[in-house]
């Protein structure tokens, strides 16, 4: 993991995350762009992902131990959220209405009416990848990535000069059977480290194998 490729990374439409309930709908988590989020959302952009026929079993060691880079978290600039949105799931039109959605029809992400909030455009976020450099691998300046629900949101990473310190998240290191203390737990999947300079990020993802 000796290459270390500074990004930023600039929203250039909404997106949000079902990350934190809240009444009548979900909080996104704007300070952040998750590790994992940008690992698979860069590995679709670049053709690692693979097709299936059928979801395979959830393991992220396995789907991460084949990409050839791994990520710090990307931290936002100046963080902020649009307004509430209100949302629509049209289930009797679009996805007919048996018995067992009417059942569920109210709750959780069949729920028909629901509100989040979305990270605006043009939200800035800084971070790094570690053993590979996606813009020399492609001769491009800059890679258009999907994130966020149903993949709606667009962000442009590019080059980043970063020499300030990055934060890991400590749930992926455990992933890989890694110890990292926490310094500010947001969900289960996202617990933040405190900043760690580039070299021991770097030294600390070689390790995750």
């Amino acid at each position: 993991m000796s290459t270390i490729t500074g990004l930023r990374a600039t929203t250039l439409s909404p997106f949000a995350y079902h990350s934190l309930a809240v009444q009548g709908g979900t909080a996104t988590l704007p300070e952040l762009i998750g590790d994992n989020a940008l690992s698979f959302a860069l590995a679709h952009a670049l053709g690692y992902a693979r097709v299936w026929s059928a979801l395979p079993e959830k393991d992220y060691r396995r789907d991460l131990s084949v990409l050839p880079w791994r990520a710090s978290v990307l931290m936002a600039e100046a963080p902020k959220l649009l307004p509430p949105l209100a949302r629509r799931l049209n289930l009797e039109e679009e996805g007919g209405f048996p018995k067992k959605l009417r059942d569920v029809v109210s709750k959780g992400n069949l729920k028909q009416y629901w509100h989040t909030q979305e990270v605006p455009p043009d939200a800035v976020f800084h971070g790094a990848l570690f053993g590979f450099d996606p813009f020399a691998a492609t001769g491009q300046k800059s890679l258009v990535i999907r994130i966020g629900l149903h993949r709606n949101g667009l962000v442009k990473l590019e080059r980043d000069n970063l020499s300030g310190p990055v934060r890991l998240n400590a749930w992926t290191a455990m992933q890989f059977e890694r110890q990292l203390p926490v310094q500010r737990f947001l969900i289960y999947p996202l617990q933040l480290t405190a900043p760690m300079a580039l070299a021991d990020a770097a030294a600390e993802v070689a390790q995750w194998n």
